[in-house]
């Protein structure tokens, strides 16, 4: 089985830009993000590698279909999982992505991970003890 390489979306791949961009919690825009291409090209060539891309993300369920159909045309993997926070959880992002770690990748040889956010790197990095990069500042 192949190793994981666990990504964030907001913020990571994906970049709310512009002054008439979404707020986080305008989950039916989600489409209207821009890619962020050095990010996109890194999660290309691990997928490319051989690596499992895993993309773990603090966005409502809701928005599933316009997540991916945003990743198949920004990021363009042919195949790639999906975990997302559950509809109306409004939780910490860290707690909601270490418990979607538990339920579906605790069990799986994690190579690394792509973050921003401050208090979810360092989940993944004091908690879990996994190589976490964070991509941009993330103190919010």
């Amino acid at each position: 089985m192949p190793q994981v390489v666990i990504v964030d979306i907001d913020g990571t791949v994906a970049l709310r830009l512009g002054e008439n961009a979404r707020s986080p919690y305008h989950f039916h825009r989600v489409g209207e993000d821009a890619p962020n291409p050095a990010v996109i090209a890194v999660v290309r060539a691990l997928a490319q590698a051989g690596h499992k891309v895993v993309f773990l993300s603090g966005r409502d369920e809701v928005c599933r279909t316009d997540t991916l159909t945003w990743l198949k045309r920004h990021v363009g993997l042919a195949d790639f999982e999906l975990y997302m926070r559950k509809a109306g959880d409004q939780r910490r992002d860290a707690t909601v992505k270490r418990e979607l770690f538990d339920a579906h990748l605790a069990h799986r040889e994690v190579l690394c991970v792509l973050d921003d956010r401050d208090q979810v790197v360092r989940m993944w990095r004091e908690e879990l003890g996994l190589t976490c990069l964070q991509v941009a500042y993330g103190d919010f």
